[in-house]
């Protein structure tokens, strides 16, 4: 995933419903899930066979002072329907995790 715009990155904020739009999630909150993870996002990417690449140390810039991760995804269509995807695989194994 060298080539630039051959990936995909995607921060846990894109994805967390405790956060608004203007603070960063670009999905709609029924689709959000509460407070991703980075792992938990790598985990669903290999299970969607998207060749996540996990980078845990990175920083979002808006938020330097936190330390959330982010994972590279390889690019297979628009970014917001990605995440839409990851979203709804999120919500399965988070709610299959409580049964």
């Amino acid at each position: 995933m060298s080539k630039k715009g051959a990936a995909i990155v995607v921060w846990p904020v894109y994805i967390d419903s405790t956060k608004t739009r203007s603070e960063g999630r670009m999905v709609p909150k029924s689709l959000a899930i509460d407070t991703p993870t980075a792992e938990e996002i790598y985990e669903v990417c290999k299970e969607l066979a998207l060749n996540p690449v996990s980078e845990p140390a990175k920083k979002l810039p808006a938020t330097w002072w936190e330390r959330p991760g982010r994972v590279l995804i390889a690019k297979k269509g628009r970014k917001v329907e990605m995440l839409k995807a990851i979203s709804r695989a999120l919500q399965k194994k988070r709610a299959q995790r409580k049964h």
